[in-house]
């Protein structure tokens, strides 16, 4: 005789679902603390509120690349630095790109 008994199926049933359930409920939220708090001095307690605060004059920040694009060159412009003037554009007739 193979296979199993109706119980016997419900009970393998049964026991998946615990399972399942019972690895669901081992994974941590985000939300849940793996650590209790730990105590700290009135003084820290104090910075790290301190620090923290959102105020707007806290959030002011600075850029660190400030990135400028070269100016185009065109033929005709005279390069300052050098005096050199650009020369002009080749012109290619009959030639698509």
């Amino acid at each position: 005789m193979s296979g199993y008994t109706p119980d016997e199926k419900l009970r393998q049933q049964q026991l998946r679902a615990l399972r399942r359930q019972w690895l669901k409920d081992q994974e941590l939220s985000p939300r849940e603390p793996v650590l209790p708090p730990e105590a700290k001095w009135p003084m820290d307690r104090f910075w790290d509120k301190f620090l923290a605060n959102k105020s707007p004059w806290r959030n002011m920040t600075k850029p660190y690349a400030i990135v400028q694009s070269k100016p185009r060159i065109f033929p005709g412009d005279t390069i300052v630095e050098t005096g050199e003037v650009i020369p002009p554009m080749k012109e290619f007739p009959d030639q698509h790109h």
